[in-house]
């Protein structure tokens, strides 16, 4: 938008501020950075680029005010017209019938338009504007037109409200009603156009007829012209959702929708039609009907907010700033502060639309005090970072984990039905502690969703299952999220929630991504070596417990609960029933699993490195018969804990059961791995020790060799 530095000099000390270069860099200070100056004979033009968010610096005043706030300097008021029409102290006389008796304003949209004022000039002559108004118009880009014009284009530009003027005796009944448009009805406006009206529309009208396009442009049959003796001027506030609507539908955009748009200020309305009618009697003369038409809408609600210093100085950064600064710079920018205490209570002007928060008043002071004074340092700290909320620390982890052993990341709407989606789970969610009566929404987006989860596994067999119908041969997936399962209290809504991690596998797998030769089928090995590698940083494979889970949701037999060494619940992981399978059509099997990330163990002490053993290992494979129902974290448990010298680890490397094998019992094949830390092994002594583990598990256990 163009400015005029002689405008600008009306309300601030131009050259107090430095002319033309002071300004810009003033105005570059207050967020309002001059793209360009051009010099226009004795004066200087501005092109400042203004955001959307303030309407109230797209005027010469507004302007004024933040070169006035940011310089120190005080704002002055409005100059008086002179005139020969001019009483005590600039006032402009009236004469003639009350403004009541010769019109009349009614709002059927009190929200839509909050206030509308009017004045009446009557017995102009048709003299043009006095070369003041037009030369500075014409400075900035704005055409001069007539006296009526004229002077409503001079008081936009110059306190930002945009005015209308109509020919008084062109008007119906000579009365206002703002409403909306009908159906169907027109309007020719301004620019020459008929334009089709929608009832969202909203217009002002006479007696009969649309004669103006509310906030956006006047009509044709109302306009001023050279023969028009009495005029009304018009001053409104409009909502800003109805203009833009209207503005965008249309296609119109004039300098009083774009101001409308964006917010007006609904108290300059007085002082913008004294001012216009100041100016119009200026140059046409006339006689000004004493009063004002002052119609009412929707109340308009004073803003208050407050200013804490602590809160100031820790989003500066500066211990330096002051409470008494605060007050000087929210005052020089027009707002009414006072110092309480540590804090700065704040009412917000009418014309700044955008500040509702402290955290804008924060701005609103930085402003003043300048950005560039700010001290460019890092915030201090403890440590080389980290989070504030350790268990997000484990919720990346796990997902970094997850992603590096091939598994890619979905997400799932948290909306279900407790009874329908999540009835086959209950085995699990009782056994993690879920309320029974699920969390449900009272207005739902979706009638037949109104509970929120209590499980991440019903979405992440959802997710398996579209992968599959689309094609995918390999289904890896995961899920960070929040699931809805507590006992919470109604004032903390945290408490109701439970943070998850869960996974699905279907199809072809790889147990790592470095693994060669054809991938094989997953399989619930693979689901279980995946919950402990994700559990390692935690805790350690041989502190994890395992408990057989009976779910509808999971295949009998082929479902477990992973337990932390106190016997906490951590997880569950197991294979999904065929009417899970089923009512997604998913023709592969699925393994989910399920994390509580709340139950995982954190870090008590600092981790320490222990280095590897630089002589080679001696693995030896050592297979036995044993009852079927004898769970792996027995066997596992019971070789740890024989005392085998040298003993790295142990792993199982088969599972066989077939005719060869009595019923009921299973084959298995466990590796054993030895390492010294000091010297080579000798094939003797492992062998040794495999013997002595081979007696042991014949004699205690009962397997068979």
């Amino acid at each position: 938008m163009k400015f005029s530095l002689d405008w600008l000099s009306d309300f601030v000390d131009v050259a107090a501020a430095g002319g033309a270069e002071g300004v810009r860099r003033l105005l570059a200070q207050a967020g309002l950075p001059v793209e360009a100056v051009e010099a226009a004979g004795s004066d200087a033009i501005l092109d400042v680029e203004i955001t959307p968010n303030r309407p109230d610096a797209m005027s010469h005043r507004g302007l004024a005010r933040e070169v006035a706030a940011m310089a120190g300097l005080s704002l002055k008021g409005l100059p008086a017209e002179a005139s020969a029409k001019a009483g005590e102290g600039g006032a402009f006389q009236t004469s003639g019938p009350p403004v009541e008796q010769l019109s009349s304003v009614t709002i059927e949209v009190p929200r839509l338009c909050r206030r509308f004022g009017a004045r009446v000039v009557s017995g102009i002559g048709g003299a043009p504007s006095v070369e003041r108004i037009r030369s500075r118009l014409a400075s900035i880009g704005a055409k001069p037109i007539s006296a009526s014009v004229d002077a409503t284009n001079y008081v936009l530009w110059e306190i930002g409200q945009p005015l209308h003027a109509f020919d008084l005796d062109r008007l119906a009944g000579r009365r206002i009603v703002v409403r909306r448009a009908k159906k169907g009805e027109r309007l020719v406006t301004l620019d020459g156009l008929e334009r089709e009206l929608e009832p969202a529309d909203v217009v002002v009208a006479d007696a009969e007829r649309a004669v103006s396009l509310a906030g956006i442009m006047g009509g044709l049959h109302t306009a001023v012209t050279a023969s028009t003796k009495n005029v009304l001027l018009e001053a409104a506030w409009w909502d800003p959702v109805a203009i833009r609507r209207t503005s965008r539908r249309l296609g119109m955009h004039t300098d009083a929708s774009h101001r409308f748009e964006r917010g007006a200020d609904p108290e300059s309305i007085p002082e913008a039609l004294d001012r216009a009618a100041a100016i119009l009697l200026a140059s046409a003369g006339g006689a000004l009907a004493p009063g004002t038409l002052d119609a009412r809408g929707v109340a308009w609600k004073e803003r208050r907010a407050a200013l804490r210093l602590a809160r100031l100085r820790l989003l500066a950064g500066d211990e330096g700033l002051q409470l008494d600064f605060a007050v000087e710079a929210l005052a020089r920018l027009g707002f009414a502060a006072e110092k309480r205490g540590k804090r700065v209570a704040v009412t917000v002007p009418s014309w700044r639309p955008d500040v509702a928060i402290e955290d804008d008043l924060v701005e609103e002071v930085l402003r003043v005090w300048g950005y560039d004074r700010l001290p460019s340092r890092l915030p201090a700290t403890k440590g080389a970072g980290g989070h504030l909320e350790p268990l997000r620390e484990v919720e990346e982890l796990l997902a970094d984990s997850a992603a590096a052993a091939g598994l890619l990341e979905t997400m799932s709407a948290p909306f279900t039905d407790r009874k329908a989606e999540e009835g086959a789970f209950e085995g699990w969610l009782s056994a993690s502690g879920s309320a029974k009566t699920p969390l449900s929404i009272s207005d739902p987006l979706d009638e037949n969703r109104r509970d929120l989860r209590a499980t991440l596994l019903p979405g992440l067999l959802d997710a398996a299952a579209r992968n599959v119908h689309r094609g995918e041969s390999t289904v890896a997936l995961f899920e960070v999220g929040r699931v809805f399962d507590r006992e919470g209290v109604a004032d903390d809504p945290p408490t109701f929630e439970s943070r998850r991690f869960g996974f699905a596998l279907a199809g072809d797998w790889r147990a790592h991504w470095s693994a060669s030769g054809a991938a094989g089928r997953a399989d619930f090995f693979d689901a279980k070596g995946l919950v402990e590698r994700l559990l390692a940083p935690w805790a350690a494979r041989e502190t994890l417990g395992w408990r057989p889970l009976d779910a509808a949701s999971f295949t009998p037999g082929a479902a477990a609960v992973v337990l932390r060494a106190d016997g906490q619940p951590l997880g569950v992981v197991g294979l999904a029933s065929t009417s899970e399978r089923e009512k997604r059509k998913l023709p592969l099997e699925a393994f989910v699993g399920e994390l509580v990330v709340e139950a995982i163990p954190l870090r008590t002490a600092a981790v320490k490195f222990a280095p590897y053993s630089s002589y080679p290992p001696i693995e030896a494979d050592l297979s036995f018969a044993q009852p079927r129902e004898r769970a792996w974290t027995e066997v596992e448990a019971f070789v740890r804990g024989s005392g085998l010298e040298h003993l790295e680890s142990v792993r199982i490397v088969d599972r066989y059961e077939g005719r060869s094998l009595p019923e009921g019992q299973v084959k298995t094949t466990i590796r054993l791995t030895f390492r010294s830390a000091e010297r080579t092994l000798e094939q003797e002594e492992v062998n040794r020790e495999v013997q002595r583990l081979a007696a042991a598990l014949r004699q205690e256990m009962g397997f068979t060799f």
